[in-house]
C-alpha cells in the first residue's frame, strides 16, 4: 500500500527567478551543504541548459524519529534523494522527485510543477506517493515519511526565498 500527498507553496519571486534558483548548481550546493554531513551531493544538467539533476546522500540522527521506525532500521538511517528540473515552457517548468533510503524499505516518488501563481508570484505544487514495504506498521511509518516530505518541501521553501532575496 502507499500513501499520497500534496504539497503547494508559494513564492513571491516569478517563474523566471524561481526557475532559474532551483536549476541553479550554486543554490543546490548551498542548499544541501549545512544538510549533507557525512553525505554528497552531485548536479548535473542532463538535457542541457535551463535543467538540473540534483543527487543527495546522507545521513540522518535517528534518535529524533519515533520508537516504531528506530525499532525497524537496519543500521544508521542513511537517506537518499533525487531533484529534477526541466527547462521552462513558457511559464511553466516541471519537475520530479525520488527518495529512499537503505536502512527502511521505503520509497518516495513525486511530481512538481512551477507556475505563476495569481498574486504575481509563482506556485510550486509536489504531488507524489510514499510506499512503505513493512508489514503491519507499514502503514504508520508511511504517514511519518509523508510528514518527513512536507518538512523537506517548507525547508525547500525556506531556502529558495532566502536565496532568492539575497539575489
Amino acid at each position: 500500500m502507499s500513501k499520497a500527498f500534496t504539497f503547494t507553496t508559494e513564492f513571491e519571486h516569478g517563474v523566471d527567478a524561481v526557475h532559474a534558483a532551483l536549476t541553479s548548481e550554486e543554490y543546490w550546493k548551498s542548499r544541501v551543504g549545512a544538510d549533507a554531513e557525512g553525505g554528497s551531493i552531485a548536479v548535473s544538467a542532463p538535457d542541457g541548459p535551463g535543467t538540473i539533476r540534483v543527487e543527495i546522500s546522507g545521513r540522518m540522527d535517528p534518535a529524533g524519529l519515533p520508537a516504531v521506525v528506530r525499532g525497524i532500521l537496519r543500521g544508521p538511517l542513511e537517506m537518499n534523494r533525487a531533484d529534477e528540473w526541466s527547462a521552462l515552457d513558457g511559464d511553466r517548468a516541471q519537475g520530479a522527485m525520488t527518495g529512499g533510503s537503505s536502512s527502511l524499505p521505503v520509497s518516495i516518488e513525486g511530481r512538481s510543477e512551477l507556475r505563476p501563481s495569481a498574486s504575481g508570484g509563482s506556485v510550486v505544487e509536489v504531488t507524489g506517493e510514499v510506499a512503505v514495504k513493512i508489514p503491519v506498521v507499514g502503514g504508520q511509518v508511511e504517514g511519518l515519511v509523508v510528514q518527513m516530505v512536507e518538512s523537506i518541501v517548507n525547508a525547500d521553501q525556506k531556502e529558495l526565498n532566502d536565496w532568492l532575496a539575497a539575489e
